[in-house]
């Protein structure tokens, strides 16, 4: 399993997305498969995001794995053609 660096922007997006989508944390946990104190931890910067989570946040959300790590502020995955 690929471990990332627990990251401020990816937390806050991720805390934003919540809030916007009125989900709780024990729902977002619940989806991609993490128990809500793990998610917790990840949250406030004392666990690491996993490639695996972000993938699945990513979906959960339909928003782009860039856009959860701040390396953009587009939301939405660019479409192959």
């Amino acid at each position: 399993m690929v471990l990332l660096q627990s990251s401020k922007d990816t937390s806050e997006r991720l805390w934003n997305l919540m809030r916007q989508c009125c989900v709780t944390q024990r729902d977002t946990a619940s989806a991609i498969g993490i128990s809500p104190q793990l998610l917790g931890n990840k949250l406030h910067g004392r666990a690491n995001y996993t490639l695996r989570d972000l993938s699945r946040l990513a979906d959960y959300f339909d928003v782009s794995i860039d856009y959860l790590t701040g390396r953009s502020d587009i939301k939405q995955p660019m479409e192959v053609k």
